[in-house]
């Protein structure tokens, strides 16, 4: 690795006296030595700053020392070479903007979006004579809002103003039909916005969406059509409890849903958001013990030891365990030992990509009533033919 003192441009301040000491004593084991660390450490400071300098277009040990401008980070190079001859002769670089660049895009998109709501919230009057015995969840499988289909090409509409009419509704119909239970538990599976940015692509593959509209007015629609959920639930229960999880169609805005309704509702003590960025929440209510993800990431039969390992001590105080997965838009029920996982379906309809690959499920939002010791005693079903 050829250290030189052109590295310090990318380094931190531990970084840079590595970067020195090797320069002064000429060897990792001598700077070491010098700074009173180990070996090591000097070994992945090194490692770290040039994996940060050559992301940004400088690594001389590779013939290429020609650094990109702020706000971008190489992608790729290639290099022609002479025979024999160890420079190149010519050098091709592709270069992309920079992952803060794509940041700040989204942190100003999530400025308009907030700001219909900033100030608005009301906080509601809470319900008299709850049942403290009782824990109504309000699963909500991949809603895809700002997803667009065209009925001619898919068999059904679908758009903004529908995806949020449908969603609202559901709730409001499922909330009727709710005991009046002290607890509820709003479970937003992952995949709420169809889109993460304006790129109107998944972040992983890549893949081009079908998209209704500006991503500022897709994020506002999704953040008013939560909002509206969460205070109907309100006016059936004493405390809500919402859970975001993070699809692999919003990666971002999934957390940014979270942080805004946060943000909102910081001041109504009967609401909490779950803020966690991991891939694995938890609910604990009495003898029961509900784990939540979207179900992209691992495989249904490797949930229940999930469950164990993360919460040993509630695994162990409970009885009935139950995983409330997304991602597949259809309903099943498996039964593992100590611990069922359930997967729902959306009342999304099929975008042009799924419409031609032949996926046909039924579309449905369920309400779940758990009592504190015997668990699911009850679920009530609303489709999306009800809702239209």
């Amino acid at each position: 690795m050829q250290i030189t003192p052109e590295l310090k441009r990318w380094a931190t301040p531990l970084q840079a006296a590595a970067i020195d000491a090797m320069l002064k004593h000429g060897s990792q084991r001598a700077a070491a030595k010098a700074l009173g660390i180990s070996k090591t450490s000097v070994q992945q400071r090194l490692d770290a700053v040039r994996r940060r300098a050559a992301a940004a277009g400088y690594a001389p040990e590779a013939n290429y020392t020609h650094p990109q401008p702020e706000g971008f980070h190489v992608k790729g190079v290639s290099s022609l070479y002479r025979r024999g001859e160890a420079e190149p002769v010519i050098q091709w670089v592709k270069s992309a903007k920079d992952y803060e660049d794509r940041l700040q895009a989204l942190r100003e998109a999530m400025a308009v979006a907030v700001e219909p709501f900033r100030g608005a919230f009301r906080p509601a009057r809470p319900p008299r004579d709850c049942m403290s015995d009782l824990l109504s969840v309000y699963p909500m499988g991949d809603p895809h809002i700002g997803m667009l289909a065209w009925k001619l090409e898919t068999g059904e509409d679908f758009d903004l103003k529908i995806a949020e009419r449908n969603l609202v509704t559901a709730v409001d119909h499922l909330v009727e039909l709710s005991p009046p239970s002290e607890n509820a538990l709003i479970i937003n599976l992952g995949d709420f916005f169809h889109a993460d940015n304006q790129s109107n692509r998944t972040a992983r593959s890549g893949h081009a969406l079908d998209v209704d509209s500006r991503w500022a007015r897709v994020l506002t629609v999704g953040i008013r059509g939560m909002r509206r959920c969460i205070d109907r639930a309100l006016t059936k229960h004493q405390h809500v409890t919402v859970i975001n999880e993070i699809g692999n169609h919003d990666d971002h805005s999934s957390i940014m849903l979270a942080l805004c309704l946060a943000g909102m509702y910081e001041r109504e003590p009967r609401v909490t958001i779950d803020t966690s960025p991991a891939k694995f929440h938890w609910h604990r209510f009495g003898a029961c013990l509900i784990g939540v993800t979207h179900g992209d990431t691992c495989k249904a039969k490797d949930l229940p030891e999930i469950m164990a390992t993360d919460r040993p001590k509630d695994w162990g105080e409970t009885k009935h365990r139950r995983w409330y997965t997304g991602h597949v838009h259809h309903d099943s029920l498996k039964d593992f030992r100590g611990c069922t996982v359930e997967t729902f379906r959306t009342l999304a309809a099929k975008d042009a990509w799924h419409a031609a690959q032949g996926y046909r499920s039924e579309r449905d939002m369920q309400l779940h009533i758990w009592h504190r010791e015997r668990g699911l005693i009850s679920r009530h079903i609303v489709g999306v033919e009800e809702l239209q």
